[in-house]
């Protein structure tokens, strides 16, 4: 059952979804790259590792799983945007309020702002979301 109903205010929290990025995450046999290995990181200028920015904006991903269930699955939308890198290794929390309700056909859109931040504090995606949900 989605976390979210059609009963949700504007201003609603979204459910907190975290993990921390390791190293061990990003190995690929004897491949070093700078999301795997410290050397190869720091020849192109980077204090550590970073972690693939796809696996990072998947917290938002299950997040809205969570949600909404299939109304993202089968009518969200996302609108994300990279700001800075997750070095490794680093707990990642993703989070999101909603802003705006919207009648849709045969159900309510519910749109939120959504971001992924790093154990700092600093927010490394920023972005828009939106699922369906049954009227």
């Amino acid at each position: 059952m989605a976390i979210v109903t059609a009963g949700v205010k504007v201003g609603y929290e979204l459910p907190l979804v975290a993990r921390r990025f390791r190293l061990e995450r990003f190995k690929r046999g004897d491949e070093k790259t700078i999301h795997n290995d410290l050397e190869a990181a720091q020849r192109e200028g980077l204090p550590a590792p970073v972690a693939v920015g796809p696996q990072v904006a998947a917290l938002i991903f299950r997040q809205l799983v969570a949600c909404f269930e299939r109304g993202w699955i089968e009518g969200g939308r996302c609108s994300l945007s990279f700001r800075r890198p997750v070095f490794l290794p680093q707990l990642c929390t993703a989070r999101g309020v909603v802003t705006r309700r919207e009648d849709e056909a045969a159900a309510l859109r519910v749109h939120c702002d959504v971001w992924v931040e790093n154990e700092n504090g600093e927010k490394v995606i920023v972005g828009t979301a939106s699922g369906l949900l049954p009227l």
